[in-house]
C-alpha cells in the first residue's frame, strides 16, 4: 500500500480463493473488517468495486478459461490427461496437479486432445509448455538482483497445488475440475488489473521463473517484482498466529486482546524489514508513506515485540498530548481508550460520578500518566489508586523518611495538616468519583469551565509543598516575595546546608504522600496525584477528618522541633 499512495497509485483488494478446500468461512468478511480498522481503505475491491472486478477469484473462472484457451491455441500450454500416480494416500479428488506428465500428452495433435476433452469428457489438466530457452532466461528482482531457476528432478514427489515451489515438470495452469492454480490466477489477475510491482515473500522467489515464463507465453510485459525477507520469531521459525512472548499477532487478537492501536499496529509493521532513514520511529500513515522505500535488507527479520510497546505508548502519548489545550476535544482514539480502560474497571460511564462524567476524570488520568499506557489492563493496574481506595494496601510508616534517620512520618503529616492541606480550604472538591457528595455545580459543563485545567491545580500544589517545606528548613522564607523565591533557591544568602535539608524534607514528603495516597506505586507526580483525587479524599487517605482545617489544632510540639504558624495560600480560581 505505502510504495502505491507514494506514487499516486491505487490500493486494490483482491480475494484469491480458487483453493476451495482451503476456504475458511467469514475469512472475506474478517479481512475486510481488520484492514477497515487499521485505516487500510482500499480504492478497488469488494464493496466498493472498480473497473476490474469481479474482484473474488472464484467469480473470475471464464476470465481464466478465455487465456487458457489463448495459451493452448498458441501452443504454450497443452491438455495432460495423466491421471495420479498411486502414492499410498488416500482421498484423492478429482482435481489433481501430477507431479509430471508421465505419458507425453504434449506430443498429442491439438485435434485428438480436444477430441478426448469434449468429445469423450476424458478429465484433464492444461500444462505450461516449458520454454526452450528457459535456462538462459534472467529473472530480474528489485531486492536480491537476478533470480536462478531452480533445477529439480521431475520425479519429485508430489507437492499441493498452490505450492510456491515449482517442479522441473511442466506446471500445471488449470486443474481437471476447470479452476485455475494460484500462480495462473495470478498472473492474468495482476495483469488486467494493470499491477506494476509485485511484492511478496521469499517463499514465493521459486514462483518468479514461472511467472516470467508465463508473462512471456502471452507476450505481455511483466511487473517489477521484490521479494522481501520472512517474519520470524526469536527461534527464528516462522511467525505463527501465537508468538513465545503470550502476543496475539492475528489482527483480531491484538486488538481485542492487547488494545494495540490502528495507528501503532501498522507503524510497527510498515519499519519491519527496512531501516528507517529518519531519526524518529514514531511516525504516523502519510510520514511512513513519504518515508517508504524499497531498499528492504536481505533475510528474514525478527520480530521482537518491544518496539510494538514503545511504538504504543508513544502513540497514545502523542493523542493525549491533544488534549492539553483548554477546549478541546477527546478524539476517536482517547474515546476507545477510556472505554477500554472503563470496562477494565468494571466502571458504567455513569455510576459513581458526581459533577461530571467518568470519561471527563479518565481524560485527566490520562493526561496526568500520558506515557506509561501499553494496554488497558496494565493501565488500570497501573492507576487503580485513583479510582478505588483499599487501605490494606497502604504500606506501613516507614521508622524515618530521609536517609539521615530525622524525618517521621507524624512529622510529614503535621506539615500537611497545618499548612499543604489548607490551599484547598473553602474552594469546590474536585470531582472524586466515588465521593457520596460534591459541591460542584457542573451543570452539563466541563469542570475545566469552573475550575483550572489539571496541570495548573498540579503546578500551584507543587509550588504550594515547596514553599510549605522551604519554611520549615528556613524561618525567613515567608519575608520574600513570591516573585523572588525561585531566584532565592539560588541565592547565596541560602546556604548549602539549608539546600540539602530542603531536597531531604522535599524526598521525605514525596516518599510519605506516595505511599498514603497512591499505595508506594511509581505515577504521575505527586501534586498531580493530589489534584486528582482532591481534597476530600486526600484528607481520607491521610487519617485525617473533613472538618474545616481552621478548626484543627496541631499537635503539641516536640522541644527542638521548628515550626512556623500555617500560611494560607488561595487556590488557582477560574
Amino acid at each position: 500500500m505505502q510504495p502505491n499512495l507514494r506514487t499516486n497509485g491505487q490500493f486494490l483488494l483482491r480475494i484469491e480463493d480458487t483453493d476451495q478446500k482451503r476456504l475458511v468461512r467469514d475469512a472475506e468478511e474478517r479481512l475486510c473488517q481488520e484492514l477497515q480498522w487499521a485505516g487500510l481503505n482500499w480504492d478497488e475491491g469488494p464493496q466498493v468495486g472498480g473497473q476490474y472486478g469481479p474482484y473474488k477469484q472464484s467469480e473470475r473462472n471464464d476470465i481464466y478459461q478465455k487465456h487458457a484457451k489463448e495459451l493452448l491455441n498458441s501452443g504454450s500450454a497443452y491438455r495432460c490427461f495423466c491421471t495420479p500416480k498411486s502414492t499410498g494416500s488416500t482421498g484423492a479428488t478429482a482435481a489433481y496437479v501430477t507431479s509430471a506428465c508421465y505419458q507425453d500428452c504434449s506430443s498429442l495433435a491439438a485435434g485428438e486432445a480436444q477430441e478426448k476433452a469434449e468429445s469423450k469428457h476424458e478429465a484433464f489438466t492444461v500444462r505450461l509448455n516449458q520454454p526452450s530457452d528457459a535456462h538462459k532466461r534472467v529473472y530480474k528482482d528489485l531486492i536480491y538482483g537476478k533470480i536462478q531457476r531452480l533445477k529439480r528432478s521431475p520425479s519429485a514427489s508430489p507437492g499441493g497445488e498452490d505450492d510456491s515451489g515449482i517442479d522441473a515438470a511442466d506446471t500445471v495452469l488449470i486443474k481437471s475440475d476447470g479452476t485455475p492454480t494460484y500462480h495462473f490466477a495470478n498472473v492474468v489477475d495482476d495483469h488486467l488489473m494493470k499491477i506494476t510491482h509485485v511484492i511478496r515473500g521469499t517463499e514465493w522467489m521459486a514462483s518468479t521463473p514461472l511467472h516470467y515464463d508465463l508473462y512471456s507465453a502471452f507476450g505481455w510485459d511483466p511487473p517489477a517484482f521484490a521479494h522481501v525477507g520472512l517474519l520470524v520469531d526469536e527461534n527464528k521459525a516462522k511467525l505463527s498466529k501465537r508468538s513465545n512472548t503470550g502476543l496475539v499477532l492475528d489482527v483480531k487478537g491484538m486488538r481485542e486482546q492487547n488494545g494495540i492501536l490502528p495507528a501503532v499496529l501498522c507503524n510497527f509493521l510498515a519499519l519491519l524489514g527496512w531501516s528507517n532513514p529518519g531519526r524518529n520511529d514514531v511516525l504516523e500513515m502519510q510520514d511512513l508513506i513519504k518515508t517508504f522505500d524499497l531498499k528492504f535488507t536481505k533475510g528474514n527479520t525478527i520480530v521482537r515485540t518491544e518496539k510494538l510497546w514503545y511504538l504504543q505508548k508513544q502513540h497514545v502519548a502523542r493523542e493525549v498530548e491533544k488534549l492539553r489545550p483548554h477546549d478541546s476535544k477527546d478524539t476517536r482514539t482517547i474515546q476507545d481508550i477510556t472505554s477500554r480502560i472503563r470496562e477494565e474497571l468494571h466502571i458504567t460511564s455513569t455510576s459513581e460520578v458526581q459533577g461530571a462524567s467518568i470519561a471527563v476524570y479518565l481524560r485527566d488520568v490520562l493526561l496526568a500518566d500520558s506515557k506509561s499506557y501499553s494496554t488497558p489492563k496494565q493501565y488500570a493496574e497501573r492507576n487503580r489508586y485513583f479510582f478505588k481506595f483499599d487501605e490494606s494496601q497502604v504500606p506501613a510508616d516507614r521508622e524515618y523518611y530521609d536517609k539521615q534517620g530525622s524525618v517521621t512520618a507524624q512529622y510529614l503529616l503535621d506539615i500537611c495538616r497545618n499548612d499543604i492541606l489548607k490551599c484547598w480550604e473553602g474552594l469546590p472538591d474536585h470531582i472524586w468519583p466515588f465521593s457520596e457528595a460534591s459541591n460542584h455545580d457542573s451543570d452539563n459543563q466541563p469542570y475545566s469551565e469552573h475550575i483550572a485545567t489539571l496541570d495548573d491545580r498540579a503546578s500551584c500544589l507543587h509550588d504550594h509543598i515547596e514553599n510549605a517545606l522551604w519554611r520549615e528548613v528556613y524561618p525567613g522564607w515567608d519575608e520574600w516575595s513570591p516573585n523572588r523565591r525561585s531566584d532565592m533557591t539560588q541565592s547565596p544568602e541560602l546556604q548549602e546546608l539549608e539546600r540539602q535539608k530542603f531536597k531531604a524534607l522535599n524526598g521525605a514528603m514525596n516518599r510519605f504522600l506516595r505511599d498514603k495516597l497512591a499505595y508506594g506505586l511509581p505515577g504521575p507526580s505527586v501534586a498531580h496525584i493530589m489534584a486528582l483525587l482532591g481534597w476530600s479524599e486526600c484528607l481520607r487517605r491521610l487519617g485525617l477528618t473533613e472538618h474545616n482545617p481552621e478548626k484543627w489544632v496541631p499537635r503539641k510540639l516536640d522541644e527542638g522541633d521548628i515550626r512556623t504558624a500555617p500560611v494560607r495560600m488561595s487556590w488557582l480560581k477560574t
